[in-house]
């Protein structure tokens, strides 16, 4: 009852923020929040690169677009000794009215998944079905924290603008938040069903 109250309050939390949210990258790589994927995929020619601890186990990612809406990428580390394999096909592109729509691998992980922005939420939701790694049902809910100006007393400095994320997969909710450095650089902190710690970094870049 007492981790129900801690998450609801958390979810309250994050429905009080600002508008938006772009897909990161998740533990095992596919473009997404913290661990479950998106309708979202890399644009042809970029590269994105991540290493997580989850957990204290090192998963380190390489994905990469190879064609529009086509996303392929391998990742080694955490209970895997050998190179896991993922890859996302978007079969169609979010729009005003239509949510996107996406089918993936994830090692041995089937799934899809569909990605709508709410704009009077302002939050980006997420629902999707798989097997294996993520056990059926999946929910996901994003939303992006502008980059604001703060007044020091000397001069106005810009915070980075930082995405929050809470899902719910395998019968357990994950939360966290990804700040974007830079266009290229986000760094994550994330807790997986309150219990285990997960950090991360990425870098994108086109090639």
């Amino acid at each position: 009852m007492k981790r129900t109250l801690l998450w609801l309050s958390c979810l309250v939390i994050l429905l009080t923020f600002s508008v938006g949210a772009a897909a990161g990258t998740t533990v095992k790589g596919p473009t997404g929040l913290l661990k479950v994927p998106t309708a979202d995929g890399l644009p042809a020619g970029e590269l994105g690169l991540a290493y997580h601890l989850d957990g204290g186990k090192g998963v380190g990612s390489v994905v990469y677009g190879i064609a529009d809406n086509i996303e392929l990428g391998v990742f080694s580390g955490g209970s895997h000794s050998i190179l896991g394999l993922h890859g996302k096909a978007v079969l169609v592109k979010e729009s005003n009215n239509l949510p996107g729509l996406a089918v993936g691998i994830c090692d041995e992980s089937l799934y899809m998944v569909a990605s709508k922005r709410l704009s009077r939420a302002g939050l980006r939701g997420h629902v999707g079905v798989g097997t294996k790694g993520y056990e059926g049902l999946f929910l996901g809910v994003s939303k992006m924290l502008n980059t604001v100006s703060v007044d020091s007393g000397f001069k106005s400095t810009g915070l980075p603008a930082t995405l929050l994320a809470a899902e719910y997969v395998k019968g357990g909710f994950n939360l966290g938040a990804e700040v974007l450095l830079t266009p290229e650089i986000r760094v994550k902190l994330a807790a997986e069903d309150l219990k285990t710690v997960i950090l991360g970094v990425s870098f994108r870049m086109p090639l």
